[in-house]
């Protein structure tokens, strides 16, 4: 596809951002989703040419975290951000994206910009947004469930996927998802460097053992079993056992606190992100 193709599919939807009352406001400013960070990225880089991309445009190994919350920044920004904010960040991702280009290990050819790519990272987002959420506060119904699926494709809009791309329904979106896990992910030495980099965070002293267990715990509950295998993750009834007390505990600490309170520190990073004006260039 030609360059100028390429960088006029990025075009934020008149509909964005997705302000007071939409579900994707609800769902996405609860400081809980974040619990899936590792879930997602783990998601993404199951699919060989992400993982690719990756390990060749990122920093994964001095910074493990940073291509997650830049993908969750520039979600968040094109999501809520103003007008002139979200239009910014459409043009600086489409940017981005013609520079993310190579070749696997095994000699296949990726590019960002390759709306299959795109879909997948998206769709990793929206999955897993919707896992945690429901899992904290209970299943949404149909309507809702297809109700915030359909805002999310304004976004994915944004991110340069093709309409054409994205699965028309709610229901065809979980049906690519098992499509996905079950025939086109595999864990590659690639991706199990940056799973083993991003759960085991370089923190100074006690710090990197105490945060590697839990996130290793949560990631691995969320994670689909198929994929979680394919990482190696132990997987019994100990670990069950402990993954569910957390995430009771900590459901029952956010059902406490009132949404306008849990909602504040998603705020505050969204109010003060500096991807809402000219800043980080890190590709992946």
């Amino acid at each position: 596809m030609p360059e100028a193709a390429e960088h006029d599919r990025y075009v934020a939807p008149r509909r964005l951002p997705l302000g007071p009352g939409t579900l994707t406001r609800r769902i996405n400013l609860e400081p809980v989703v974040l619990l899936g960070g590792g879930r997602a990225l783990l998601l993404q880089v199951a699919h060989p040419l992400v993982a690719a991309g990756v390990a060749d445009h990122s920093d994964y190994e001095s910074d493990p975290w940073g291509r997650l919350v830049r993908t969750l920044e520039t979600m968040s920004v094109l999501a809520f951000g103003p007008p002139g904010a979200s239009r910014h960040q459409t043009v600086r991702l489409a940017r981005v994206h013609r520079g993310v280009t190579g070749q696997s290990a095994e000699g296949v050819a990726y590019r960002a910009s390759d709306p299959a790519l795109l879909v997948w990272v998206w769709a990793t987002l929206v999955d897993t947004a919707l896992v945690v959420y429901e899992r904290c506060y209970g299943r949404l119904s149909d309507v809702d469930r297809q109700r915030y699926y359909e805002e999310q494709k304004l976004v994915a809009r944004a991110c340069g996927v093709p309409a054409s791309v994205c699965p028309p329904s709610f229901a065809d979106f979980q049906a690519y998802m098992t499509h996905m896990v079950e025939a086109e992910l595999r864990v590659t030495p690639e991706a199990r460097a940056i799973a083993a980099s991003v759960l085991a965070p370089p923190l100074p002293g006690l710090l990197g053992p105490m945060a590697a267990l839990p996130a290793r715990l949560v990631t691995a509950a969320l994670l689909p079993a198929a994929v979680r295998q394919q990482y190696g993750f132990n997987w019994g009834a100990t670990e069950r056992w402990l993954v569910g007390v957390g995430m009771v505990t900590t459901t029952v600490t956010f059902r406490v606190a009132p949404r306008s309170v849990r909602r504040l520190q998603s705020l505050a990073v969204l109010g003060g992100s500096s991807l809402l004006g000219p800043g980080r260039r890190r590709a992946a």
